[in-house]
């Protein structure tokens, strides 16, 4: 009897190993099956990085049931791999996406501005660096020096709130970039950015710096920076600027900085847009 009972509970427990197996197995298959189905769905998106897809084109191109689709689309919206506008509710690329190709663009984006960047500091004297945003920090891919005895170094990698480049580039975010990048690094501090310490007056600034295509800034080490947005194809990819003390920013300095520095953002960004260059940082 208790041989019998023995055999009962090791076939019991066998065919527990079984299910567990096979499902397991099952859901290895599902989960493969949502990986391929959510990389069809972006390559998609990116065939034409332009345009807006809707719930319909997307899962009707695909062969994919409406309500599959909008899962996916659900989790890759939250994930910042996709952004949904607000006006009809469609589909394009998030900022996830740009960030992945981000290591890939940067020897492109410095190739394509040194000469320019070159040509504004040997008229400005001064230091000029061009910046990105990357993992929510701003990072520093190019830096020219001057000639000066006194001059002023940025240091390569800084919080996006205190830098002038960081900031310009945080004013093109899209409503939905901006919202991620907010849940990602909370509002900025005192020190980071003084008197921004809601998400209205955050948003009320960045559309100011956006407005003015021009951000100046003087911090407590007075040091004064200029900052440009570079952008292709209506997206922004870096920004381009200018650091020096205060006491080299007199009314002639300043007409001459933010004159070269407009033009130089205005060659830089028409020689992006006529390039192959991949547009995002």
């Amino acid at each position: 009897m208790q041989i019998r009972k023995c055999n009962i509970e090791n076939a019991i427990i066998n065919k527990k190993v079984v299910f567990l197996h096979y499902k397991n197995q099952l859901n290895n298959i599902n989960m493969i099956q949502v990986v391929n189905r959510a990389l069809n769905i972006l390559e998609f998106i990116a065939s034409d990085s332009n345009k807006e897809f809707s719930l319909s084109e997307i899962a009707n191109t695909l062969e994919l049931q409406h309500s599959t689709c909008a899962n996916i689309l659900k989790t890759l919206v939250s994930r910042g791999y996709v952004e949904q506008t607000k006006v009809k509710g469609n589909y394009k690329l998030g900022i996830m996406i740009y960030h992945l190709s981000n290591n890939g663009s940067n020897s492109s984006i410095i190739n394509a501005t040194e000469d320019l960047m070159i040509d504004l500091r040997n008229k400005v004297n001064e230091t000029v660096i061009l910046s990105v945003i990357k993992n929510q920090r701003r990072i520093v891919l190019s830096m020219m020096t001057n000639t000066h005895e006194i001059q002023v170094k940025t240091i390569k990698e800084s919080s996006v709130y205190s830098a002038t480049t960081g900031r310009v580039i945080l004013a093109h975010y899209t409503e939905n970039e901006l919202n991620y990048f907010i849940e990602k690094v909370g509002l900025p501090s005192e020190n980071e950015w003084p008197g921004i310490n809601t998400k209205k007056k955050l948003r009320e600034e960045l559309y100011r710096i956006k407005t003015q295509n021009i951000e100046i800034t003087l911090n407590k080490n007075h040091v004064i920076g200029l900052a440009t947005p570079i952008i292709k194809e209506s997206k922004i990819i870096a920004s381009l600027g200018i650091y020096l003390p205060d006491f080299r920013y007199g009314d002639t300095e300043k007409k001459l900085l933010i004159a070269e520095l407009l033009k130089t953002t205005e060659k830089i960004n028409a020689k992006i847009d006529n390039s192959n260059f991949s547009s995002r940082y």
